[in-house]
């Protein structure tokens, strides 16, 4: 599969230039095959008609297997589309943040097509589908956008939705929205509806370390990823990649653990015993004097300093290597070179 991959995308980017083309992702994708491609998680339209085709049929990644669900965010797609060699300058990549993909090989039941209930690859085939449309429903009424969702229908309810079709509708559960929920389906007000019930459980985007971490080793993105987590994260889990990059580990960081914002910190620019620079800033005007640290500090940080004549000691920021910066509003300007100096 891999290498079938590898083939289409060599393919692609001999054939192909993307220019200026509208990418509009879904918030939920069907894989219809072993590889998830571009028109399986979007609706792409081009300059022309060929364009479209050929963005569409751009691999992605393997396929989900069984009936696990993969989750693709808006900006691992750019990533992995410039990896294929497109543009993304020329692509307008909008519409959901999150897709979320489940994958099928079998042919999806029409609206208003009878259901044998003696079919079972028709009855996954309407499950997948009444899953759907059941996260789909979560989304609206809760304002929330990723959900695992584990439908637990009859054939009488598959056989309500599938006669329903695209006039399906969804109705029932209840806030807080996760356990086991009742829900409702129905071709609409009005009419008669069958009851479905489903196990329900939020997930959030969290960032998950993809390889040990050592003590004092700089994070780089390769060594995370972000990952649906059921459930309510840790008060200081992260969710954002950009917000790490650079960030030192202040403690060793096992594989497949979540990563909390108190496991690291920003690289330390000032140690403790060296000679740093210290700017006092008031009314306008700047004084640099010279101390000595007492702590270690990254960017930002508030530590303890000695100046070099004395016992003195006092607190500044760190605002660079090995310099510091004291904001002494309201005072004078002598008043801050008489303090620092002392």
């Amino acid at each position: 599969m891999q290498r079938t991959i590898l083939f289409s995308v060599a393919t692609l980017c001999i054939a192909f230039s993307a220019t200026g083309a509208e990418i509009v992702l879904r918030d939920h994708a069907i894989a219809q095959g072993a590889v998830v491609r571009l028109g399986d998680v979007a609706e792409i339209t081009a300059v022309d008609a060929v364009n479209a085709d050929r963005l569409a049929a751009t691999p992605l990644m393997p396929a989900p297997t069984g009936d696990a669900t993969q989750f693709l965010r808006n900006n691992e797609l750019r990533d992995i589309l410039a990896l294929r060699g497109l543009d993304v300058r020329s692509l307008n990549l909008t519409g959901a943040e999150v897709v979320a993909i489940v994958r099928t090989e079998i042919e999806s039941p029409k609206p208003g097509q009878a259901l044998n209930s003696n079919d079972a690859a028709s009855n996954e085939a309407t499950t997948e589908q009444l899953t759907a449309a059941v996260s789909e429903h979560l989304r609206q009424r809760s304002g929330h956008d990723l959900w695992k969702v584990q439908v637990d229908a009859d054939d009488d309810v598959l056989a309500a939705f599938q006669h329903a079709g695209s006039k399906a509708v969804i109705g029932g559960g209840k806030a807080p929205w996760a356990g086991r929920q009742r829900f409702t389906v129905s071709a609409g007000p009005g009419t008669p509806s069958a009851t479905a019930y489903a196990r329900i459980e939020r997930l959030e985007m969290a960032v998950v370390t993809v390889r040990a971490i050592e003590r004092g080793a700089i994070l780089r993105r390769t060594d995370v990823e972000l990952r649906p987590h059921s459930g309510a994260l840790p008060k200081h889990a992260l969710a954002s990649l950009e917000s790490i990059v650079g960030k030192e580990a202040i403690q060793g960081i096992r594989a497949d653990s979540l990563l909390l914002a108190n496991q690291i910190r920003s690289p330390l620019i000032v140690y403790r015993g060296e000679r740093v620079s210290i700017r006092a800033r008031a009314a306008g005007v700047s004084v640099r004097t010279y101390a000595v640290a007492q702590q270690d500090g990254s960017l930002g940080d508030l530590v303890t300093v000695q100046s070099l004549e004395g016992k003195e000691r006092y607190a500044a920021r760190v605002s660079g290597l090995r310099e510091l910066e004291i904001f002494a509003a309201g005072a004078s300007a002598d008043d801050v070179a008489s303090n620092v100096q002392r």
